[in-house]
């Protein structure tokens, strides 16, 4: 696992930048305008937050309560020397333990709290916790009285999110920058930079013979893009006419990564309570759970209002697209917008699940699982050990899969969303005293660094561990080892860590826009 600085040093080379031609004040802009009115369920307990209040707040909390009640929210950690207690939170390498509460600042006002030991000694076996348990995350996280002041909600008495504003990260990803990123050698291994592992969607297998191979691939879509680039559409036919005839190009997946632009918003939860809205085996608990939603916009418009033909004013999102549960469900949703700007704005709404956190673009039940994914998708997408397991013990695997797929059927487990819960949407923080709340919305710099080979200076969270001093604007090395912190955001005692660590949704997000959304194309090869 490289350091920041060595990943820092990778993006100056390669002259990372995600934003295209925009500067990440037009991104800004374009993320508060086109921020989605966010819709969670009068039940929620747990509202999203951003990854430094995982940090600061639990000590805070810890250092207001009366001196016994603390001793049960440490951190017991065993290791060579015995058990040692630690005030929340950790993050730990086993019992290594690299950062805890006792060393965090917690003064709001104080740019440097700490988490900059993060920058090395982390991987991916990295874990953060405050706790492990329901109790613990409530205690430091979760909501408990309503707006009116009653313990348990009702609907249109949702409960009050224990820290206000709500918070919410923007990262926008030109879908070509990000593959050309993606295409380059030795790029940097943490979750800032991400991954957009879509290569092999651009060849469709048409005759039994050789697959060409990761390394023709790659290299013909490298090739493709500096073609593109250039303009040369001559090259580009020349390119694709190299393909083996054992496969085809896929035009579709090639006008998508073109003409296309993803601006993810992410929602980070401290705990993940499903297993008090859902139903056994369909539920699990963790700490640490990042969902969120994306909307899509077509490249030539934010190129033209970079370039200043296109006002602000006439830029509309092309469509929306959520995330529910795990992928091989099948269950994301996309959603076309209306072409005029009003109606696109007013009909951008995305609806949370309690508990689950997962998703959805209409109030009410939703399947969480089909049985048909359980038989059809799981096995496919499941570790390679679990599938060389299921086929030494087929008839084994075949029972457990045949019994998932009954009790799906009669359990009928569902997310539920709602229209009568916390709200939070774009523009200023609405007044006091209803349902809809403030938001903080944190958009992640990704254009160009300041004296990359181009020439051309912006931000980039990356330059917080290049030479100082800082482009204004530019935070400091703690927000980014925050957030290219490439280790697990939680801890569960369940037989399965559902916790996970920051994955981008990038390639989620493309698939599902690749076999639904309404892709024009400008070109045809």
């Amino acid at each position: 696992m490289s350091t920041l600085r060595e990943s820092a040093d990778k993006a100056l080379q390669r002259g990372l930048n995600l934003t295209g031609p925009l500067a990440h004040s037009q991104v800004e802009q374009i993320a508060e305008d086109w921020f989605p009115q966010v819709r969670f369920h009068e039940k929620e307990r747990f509202h999203p937050i951003d990854v430094e209040r995982l940090f600061k707040v639990p000590p805070a909390v810890l250092a207001a309560m009366p001196e016994p009640a603390r001793e049960a929210f440490l951190i017991a950690i065993n290791g060579p020397l015995g058990e040692r207690r630690f005030v929340p939170p950790v993050v730990r390498n086993g019992s290594d333990v690299l950062l805890h509460g006792g060393d965090i600042v917690t003064d709001p006002d104080t740019l440097r709290d700490g988490t900059e030991v993060l920058e090395d000694g982390v991987d991916d076996e990295t874990v953060y916790t405050h706790g492990n348990s329901v109790t613990r995350s409530t205690q430091f996280f979760g909501a408990s009285d309503t707006v009116s002041g009653v313990p348990e909600p009702q609907s249109g008495d949702p409960r009050v999110p224990r820290h206000v504003p709500i918070e919410v990260r923007a990262e926008m990803r030109f879908l070509l920058e990000t593959l050309k990123h993606e295409l380059q050698e030795d790029i940097p291994n943490d979750a800032l930079w991400g991954r957009f592992g879509v290569v092999d969607l651009f060849f469709n297998k048409t005759l039994t013979g050789p697959d060409p191979g990761a390394g023709f691939k790659r290299d013909l879509l490298a090739k493709l893009i500096t073609a593109h680039e250039a303009g040369d559409e001559t090259e580009q036919a020349n390119l694709i006419a190299t393909i083996p005839p054992t496969s085809s190009f896929n035009t579709r997946a090639w006008s998508a990564v073109t003409n296309y632009v993803f601006l993810e918003y992410y929602f980070v939860y401290a705990y993940n309570d499903y297993d008090q809205y859902g139903d056994w085996p369909f539920v699990n608990v963790h700490e640490g759970d990042v969902e969120g939603c994306c909307v899509v916009f077509e490249r030539r418009h934010l190129e033209e209002f970079a370039a200043d033909p296109r006002a602000f004013e006439d830029i509309v999102a092309h469509s929306v697209i959520t995330s529910v549960h795990e992928e091989y469900n099948d269950n994301d949703e996309l959603k076309r917008l209306p072409v005029e700007r009003e109606r696109a704005q007013s009909e951008l709404v995305v609806y949370v699940a309690p508990g689950s956190h997962a998703t959805y673009l209409t109030a009410g039940s939703h399947d969480v699982l089909d049985w048909e994914d359980i038989l059809t998708d799981f096995p496919g997408r499941a570790p390679t050990w679990a599938q060389v397991l299921m086929v030494l013990e087929l008839k084994i695997a075949i029972v457990v899969l045949f019994l998932l797929a009954l009790a799906e059927h009669f359990v009928d487990s569902e997310d539920e969303t709602s229209d009568n819960g916390v709200s939070i949407g774009p523009g200023p923080d609405p007044l006091p005293g209803g349902t809809a709340f403030g938001k903080r919305l944190i958009v992640t710099p990704l254009s160009r660094i300041a004296d990359a080979p181009d020439g051309l200076a912006d931000l980039n969270l990356y330059q917080a561990a290049l030479d100082p001093p800082l482009p204004a604007g530019v935070d400091d090395l703690a927000h980014l080892a925050r957030r290219a912190y490439p280790g697990i955001w939680g801890a569960s005692d369940s037989t399965l860590n559902y916790s996970s660590p920051w994955q981008n949704k990038t390639t989620r997000y493309f698939k599902k826009f690749l076999s639904s959304g309404d892709i024009r194309s400008e070109v045809i090869l």
